[in-house]
């Protein structure tokens, strides 16, 4: 049975032709009220949250109800099976079980099958189904089904009706709950949100006067609102629009007076919200499953808040909340599959609204805060830079700038996901060079098509700008896990502008020289760039070459398959893998499954306690035929995120050994979060270690054997990491 599931659902995920979308203005997540089925036998990249099937003659019956709901009929023939699903996309569900239960009738059953079930692969790539299976025979009125599995960490979530033989199966009153809570939560959170739009043009507010007291008193601020955001139970479930309901109190707690003053408009704030009636224990019983720790001592600082108002933000601090959502918590990356939006973007507003400029600075760092794994691993203690950063948002005289401080900011975080999207600029321009990093830390031309521009030249300047001024400004704008991270943000940028020229002052053989280059009718010459890996006799080596950012599916397995005894085996992490690499090349080159990194989390009922959330694994489990060659896998600053991952997975496989320099140093989920104006800012939501919390994030994948490239190693066009590979795989070591 589960063979045969899982073949199902494979063709699922390829092709349907019946598509049931639920009407979220309804009542409940499965409900089949105002479901919308479309016949469409279109392809889809992504399923969407809703009901599929396989039978095109399964539709929504609004005569047979239960409880006055609308139920989904399912008919089923002799010789013919059919599946019907409903598909949960969501990467943030932790907790222990999944239950789907609902009442299903049937009629005119002749020893018909019904299989209610739950399946979903784990991240150890084991496929999870538990089913409550039933004979059918003549009919049956309303009757319960129920089913419970352990849950394990996943992103898809399959609850099935799969019927086989004649019967006509009818189904209702269907419902997801995990850790005993409703997923019917996450159904349009958004509704009590959007009636609030007193300020959706503008904030109204105007801080004429900033005096030390005005700044302290919005920091205070800030803090209370980003933690009442991520932790009172009646704002975490999307009741109100938090940002509109800071612009109501800002005004008077910021012309507080004193402490005094403050403290008793923060408690009358917070009152406003409800009384906490039931509190939890959310006591850490061992540290050892967790990387970080929500840093809340500052509600009892006695400095800051009197002891009433302590009491009670300790006690939201306690407060019970679902431990399925949280609706303010930034979204992991693929998200949009979830059909709410929670951070809103305001695209309209202007930057003179000095309201939303203060929202923009307690959303990110609060963000940070609250909701990035690596908290601690910045440069600049996060705790005080809310504090730092408050004035230049306050008083930002022009659009550039309050852009410079959003960038400076959000530059804090050192993670090279970071990314801030801007949703206006000027065009711009750049030139065909190809840049690389010495092991001094000089940008040299790798390749290059300009006449003017040779292959080894090392970049002095740039528009008279020597390139250690450029580097120290882009520290403190561009988002970088490490100096070789941001030497490559830098390159990346280097030679892009709006204006029609660009002077750029190079070094080559030890003259150096100015060259002014028109940006789009520059020189042109035939390409030159470094030796490709077929210029070192690799085939005459016995050794492989995988690049997995342009190699093949097809290919690896070709080479796999056909050259399993070769001596060695290159993988070039250098460029980002395609998707398909570690899954497919797993099955060659591991004799067993190995652990190979661990996976944390950030829990919807306590914000900041990063948990271990899955343990990865690579491999398969019994693995005789395992490839027994050396394998080199060669990494830089260019490898990063899933690179990473994937490159300290292959690691752990028999005779293998990292070559390289840095690589970028940040790994694990991506996700967004939206500022005003329409900005978007990427970062790493979910942390990504080596086993038993041994650091990748900032540091990058542990080199086994280190890469020096100079000048002259460039000029002549070497790559010296696959002479470096051809050293380790020929040694006797």
């Amino acid at each position: 049975m589960k063979n045969r599931l899982f073949s199902l659902l494979l063709c699922a995920l390829v092709s349907f032709n019946v598509y049931a979308q639920s009407d979220q203005s309804k009542k409940g997540l499965l409900t089949f009220d105002g479901t919308r089925i479309l016949s469409t036998g279109l392809m889809q990249s992504k399923l969407k949250m809703a009901w599929y099937s396989d039978n095109k003659d399964v539709r929504v019956d609004t005569k047979v109800l239960y409880n006055n709901q609308s139920s989904m009929l399912i008919p089923s023939l002799k010789g013919k099976k059919t599946d019907t699903y409903f598909y949960i996309f969501n990467q943030d569900i932790v907790g222990k079980t999944i239950v789907f239960k609902g009442k299903y009738k049937y009629e005119q059953a002749d020893h018909a099958k019904v299989s209610f079930l739950i399946n979903f692969k784990t991240n150890l790539k084991k496929e999870a189904v538990k089913a409550m299976d039933i004979e059918c025979n003549g009919n049956q009125d309303w009757k319960e089904f129920y089913v419970e599995i352990p849950l394990e960490h996943s992103e898809d979530y399959y609850f099935r009706v799969f019927c086989e033989g004649d019967v006509k199966l009818w189904v209702s009153d269907c419902q997801v709950l995990f850790d005993g809570q409703s997923f019917d939560i996450v159904k349009n959170p958004d509704i009590e949100v959007d009636k609030d739009i007193e300020f959706v043009r503008s904030s109204g507010i105007s801080i004429k006067e900033v005096s030390p007291q005005t700044l302290e008193n919005l920091e205070v601020l800030g803090k209370v609102w980003g933690f009442l955001k991520y932790f009172h139970p009646q704002v975490v479930t999307g009741k109100y629009n938090w940002d509109f309901e800071l612009f109501r109190v800002m005004p008077e707690i910021a012309e507080a007076k004193n402490k005094k003053v403050r403290n008793a408009l923060l408690n009358k704030w917070v009152d406003k919200y409800g009384e906490i009636t039931e509190t939890e224990n959310y006591t850490i019983t061992d540290s050892t499953q967790y990387h970080r720790f929500a840093q809340l001592d500052w509600l009892e600082d006695q400095n800051i808040f009197d002891k009433r108002l302590s009491e009670k933000l300790v006690k939201i601090k306690n407060a019970k909340r679902n431990s399925v959502f949280n609706y303010y918590l930034p979204l992991l990356s693929g998200k949009e599959n979830v059909e709410f939006a929670r951070d809103k973007p305001y695209p309209s507003i202007g930057w003179e609204d000095q309201g939303y400029r203060i929202l923009t600075v307690y959303r990110l760092w609060n963000a940070i805060e609250h909701a990035y794994p690596y908290t601690n691993l910045t440069n600049h203690k996060w705790s005080t830079l809310l504090a730092q950063y408050l004035p230049e948002f306050i008083n930002a005289s022009s659009e550039a700038d309050l852009d410079n401080s959003i960038l400076k900011l959000a530059a804090e975080v050192n993670d090279s996901h970071g990314n801030l999207e801007f949703p206006y600029g000027p065009r711009l321009n750049g030139l065909p060079l190809g840049l690389t990093q010495t092991k001094d830390g000089k940008l040299v031309v790798e390749s290059t098509i300009l006449k003017d521009v040779d292959r080894g030249s090392v970049i002095l300047a740039v528009n008279d700008k020597p390139i250690s001024e450029i580097v120290e400004i882009n520290r403190l704008l561009l988002p970088s896990s490490n100096e070789r991270g941001l030497l490559r943000n830098v390159s990346h940028k280097l030679f892009v502008t709006s204006e029609n020229q660009i002077k750029v002052t190079i070094e080559n053989k030890g003259i150096s020289r100015e060259c002014v280059i028109p940006m789009q009718t520059f020189a042109r010459m035939d390409y030159k760039g470094k030796k490709k890996p077929e210029d070192y006799g690799l085939n005459a080596k016995d050794i492989l070459y995988i690049n997995v950012g342009e190699t093949s599916a097809q290919m690896m397995e070709k080479l796999m398959k056909t050259r399993p005894n070769a001596k060695g085996l290159i993988l070039d992490m250098r460029k980002y893998p395609q998707w398909y690499t570690m899954n497919l090349l797993e099955k060659y080159l591991f004799p067993k499954q190995n652990p190979f990194m661990w996976y944390s989390i950030n829990p919807k009922k306590f914000p900041g306690n990063y948990v271990i959330n899955v343990i990865g694994y690579v491999g398969v489990e019994k693995n005789p035929d395992y490839f027994k060659g050396k394998i080199a896998i060669l990494v830089n600053e260019g490898t990063q995120s899933f690179g990473e991952l994937t490159s300290i997975a292959f690691r752990t496989a028999p005779r293998s050994a990292v070559i390289g320099t840095q690589t970028a140093g940040a790994n694990g989920h991506c996700g967004y979060l939206y500022l005003p104006r329409g900005l978007k800012f990427n970062y790493t939501m979910a942390g990504a270690f080596y086993p038993e919390w041994g650091m990748n994030q900032r540091e990058g994948v542990r080199i086994d054997i280190p890469v020096e490239q100079t000048v002259e190693d460039v000029e002549a066009g070497e790559d010296m990491w696959i002479r470096k590979a051809i050293e380790y795989v020929e040694s006797e070591q």
